[in-house]
């Protein structure tokens, strides 16, 4: 079906599949209160950004040990100069399943990575745990850019970081009535200008803190007592590579933040609590040690059940391993420094795309993308 200038497909056929990709990354994960896994990333031509670009959707029913085929795809439209990209999912705390994407409108001489052009659209699908998805159309949700799940406070108010540099301070999205509409807020200054894929906190005082990413490999950090007024940003001294991280509580209490322990590169992706509210961090488990060039470990999103597993989804190597990878671990892991609970693994793999591609294929689709590049003015 065609919304607007968006396909949802929601019957995906064999140009979709995982033969069919030349690079795939940037995923997602959200389980339903009846224990259905689904999984989200982007593909799609020959790498991000691209016009070809799609956000796909697949599900688990064995607690991720076993996958089907997209059901579900987000496309743009590339001859209106519409690209569609960044899958991110969540479950609501009423059960809806939220499929967030960012659209981009790549006009005359705008880039696709300009951040005054990105806009954060929703399905919602009321019932994930039913054979048959019913989605709601697509629906504006803010401008911006959003990459990270949002947060629901303890007075039930929701809060979504969706970002764009129109602003030198950080954004976030604030509602009130349940997502149907959104006032947008701002945050501490920003100390660089990049991709901030910032989450909020709210700690056991109801007070907020803020982490982001910057150009430097640290986390910075600001912090609110009322949910209005900001302090100053710093830096923290928590190593993130300059990629994105995630930060949230889990049920026993603790805070949970995966990130890469690395000052160089999207290395030693690692796990940890923190019995402070995120002041210190004094247990870790290293999740994946992968990260030379070519098989960097990036973008971990993440959620928990209720008897206390955290399934946790990344990628490596978005162009040369092309693999989507996943965990299972519980907090006795991640205070033990290694695994010890009999269900937990490391470093899964569940989805790999072919190694050597097509290179016939490959090559025209390099000269479509520079020919579509340069009839719109940028390189």
């Amino acid at each position: 079906m065609i919304y607007s200038d968006i396909k949802i497909n929601t019957n995906p056929g064999e140009e979709y599949t995982v033969s069919n990709r030349f690079w795939q990354g940037c995923p997602t994960i959200a389980r339903t209160r009846g224990g259905r896994l689904f999984a989200g990333w982007y593909s799609g031509g020959t790498g991000e950004p691209h016009p070809e670009n799609y956000n796909l959707l697949i599900r688990s029913d064995d607690d991720g040990f076993s996958w089907n085929s997209p059901e579900l795809v987000i496309s743009g439209r590339p001859e209106d100069d519409i690209v569609a990209i960044d899958i991110q999912l969540w479950l609501d705390p009423d059960g809806k399943l939220w499929l967030f994407f960012a659209k981009i409108n790549c006009a005359c001489g705008v880039k696709p990575t300009d951040p005054d052009r990105w806009v954060t659209w929703a399905i919602i699908c009321d019932d994930p745990d039913a054979e048959i998805l019913q989605w709601s159309e697509p629906r504006f949700i803010v401008t911006g850019f959003l990459r990270t799940q949002p947060t629901v406070l303890s007075d039930s108010s929701w809060l979504l970081c969706a970002y764009d540099r129109s602003s030198d301070h950080y954004c976030y999205a604030k509602s009130t009535d349940r997502g149907n509409s959104w006032e947008r807020c701002f945050a501490g200054k920003r100390l660089t200008n990049t991709f901030d894929e910032n989450m909020i906190l709210e700690r056991k005082d109801h007070s907020l803190l803020m982490f982001a990413r910057d150009q430097k490999p640290l986390l910075t950090f600001c912090e609110s007592a009322d949910g209005k007024n900001w302090s100053e940003t710093q830096y923290t001294n928590i190593l993130s590579g300059s990629s994105r991280f995630f930060l949230r509580r889990l049920n026993s209490g603790r805070v949970l933040l995966i990130h890469n322990d690395s000052n160089k590169m999207r290395t030693n992706l690692t796990a940890a609590l923190s019995e402070d509210d995120g002041k210190t961090w004094n247990c870790s488990l290293l999740l994946d040690s992968a990260g030379i060039p070519q098989q960097s470990v990036s973008y971990p999103d993440a959620v928990e059940t209720p008897d206390g597993r955290i399934f946790i989804i990344y990628d490596c190597g978005r162009t040369t391993f092309k693999e989507i990878r996943m965990a299972q671990i519980t907090e006795n892991d991640i205070i033990a420094g290694k695994i010890v609970d009999y269900t937990s693994y490391l470093s899964r793999i569940i989805s790999k795309a072919p190694g050597n591609p097509d290179k016939e294929i490959y090559e025209r689709k390099i000269k479509e993308w520079q020919q579509w590049k340069a009839v719109r003015n940028f390189n």
